[in-house]
């Protein structure tokens, strides 16, 4: 009898309670197809982590001005990104991660983090009445 061990806590998983899942880069490179999970460590994938700054220190409405500023210098590099021009994809990445963490920081300081799996599932269906395809699906 073969032995399953989950790849990423370690612990013996019986054949019928594996997952197997597949990682591709943000281009769909395929990074590895062979990944066995048990139900626990699976069940942590489509979990949204990323950190909170401590912001304590700053009014609300710098925050909310943070995120315009981090929304320009992202429309900006992706602008120059799109044209060709001479830019790092890195430079592109980082001006998201940047907006990404502001909107991270002030949906903790209203409260709101708890609620985005369900304003997720929200925010589909209405894309979804809107007519919007999904890739892949």
């Amino acid at each position: 009898m073969i032995k399953h061990y989950c790849d990423k806590c370690k612990k013996e998983i019986e054949e019928k309670d594996k997952y197997k899942i597949t990682i591709k880069t943000y281009k769909g490179a395929l990074i590895d197809d062979d990944i066995e999970l048990c139900g626990d460590c699976a069940n942590t994938i489509d979990k949204f982590t990323f950190p909170i700054l401590d912001t304590r220190n700053y009014e609300f409405q710098e925050e909310l001005d943070k995120l315009r500023e981090e929304t320009e210098e992202l429309i900006e590099a992706a602008n120059k990104y799109n044209q060709n021009e001479v830019i790092c994809i890195d430079e592109v990445i980082e001006e998201s991660y940047d907006v990404i963490q502001v909107v991270v920081n002030i949906l903790y300081r209203l409260g709101l983090l708890e609620f985005m799996s369900e304003g997720l599932e929200k925010h589909i269906k209405k894309l979804k009445a809107r007519g919007w395809n999904f890739k892949g699906e």
